[in-house]
């Protein structure tokens, strides 16, 4: 066999070996977080469809289950599931996981009925606001930290919705798309809730996998590929797909 036969013929086996080594299939995880993940006519959300399509376009099998957040967190680290569709990445989480690139951001906004004329710019603007909160979110330490304004105690995100509009509270917080995707969701028009221009906090999302597991960094490797490649055009027509594709 040629120099040039054998090098042929390195790259084929190589290439061939990393698309087989994901021939055991991955279970993939992640809870409920609309319009991210869900289960609707439309599909099962805009993370999850991107994530899927990376898995699969680098020869993986998947097997995806919806469950809720602490135990996946907890299956993930014994070695029940093996990918998390979308996670923040913190100093700890690192010990266990590898992490790929951000392939999207929560980007929280600031939201306000229309009438009242409010534009966010600074963590002051809110002083003396009433802010609707979910009990139990975690909202940035700058929002959770701050101490002068009224916070108005909520459920849920469409909770917090009705109270804009029924003037019980003056702003909400929400990540820009889930935001977007509520209200379109509850049948309101979209022309009464404003969203600042201006975001209170963003943080990179992005898919962990357990450290432990044997393809944990070829797994990272081949979506990070795909992100960079296909990642921006993929999120433009889901975000179409999902109605949430606004400027």
């Amino acid at each position: 066999m040629s120099i040039r036969g054998y090098i042929l013929f390195c790259v084929l086996f190589f290439y061939a070996f990393s698309i087989s080594s994901f021939a055991s299939v991955l279970r993939v995880a992640q809870t409920a977080w609309p319009p991210f993940i869900m289960n609707s006519p439309q599909g099962r959300g805009i993370a999850h469809d991107l994530v899927m399509e990376g898995l699969i376009n680098a020869g993986s099998q998947v097997e995806f289950v919806e469950k809720p957040w602490a135990r996946i967190l907890k299956e993930t680290l014994k070695g029940k599931s093996d990918v998390i569709v979308a996670i923040w990445k913190t100093p700890k989480r690192e010990q266990e996981y590898l992490f790929t690139e951000p392939y999207m951001y929560n980007q929280m906004a600031v939201v306000s009925p229309v009438e009242v004329g409010f534009e966010y710019h600074a963590i002051e603007d809110l002083k003396e606001k009433r802010v609707a909160m979910i009990n139990g979110y975690a909202y940035a330490a700058e929002l959770s930290n701050y101490q002068h304004m009224y916070r108005v105690s909520s459920i849920d995100l469409p909770n917090s919705i009705r109270l804009l509009l029924s003037s019980r509270a003056d702003v909400l917080v929400t990540d820009e798309i889930v935001g977007r995707w509520t209200i379109k969701e509850m049948g309101i028009e979209a022309e009464l809730l404003h969203f600042s221009q201006k975001f209170l906090d963003s943080s990179p999302v992005h898919v962990a996998v357990r450290r432990t597991h044997p393809q944990a960094q070829e797994i990272v490797n081949a979506l990070n590929l795909y992100f960079k490649q296909h990642g921006a055009a993929q999120m433009k027509l889901l975000r179409e797909k999902y109605g949430v594709a606004f400027p």
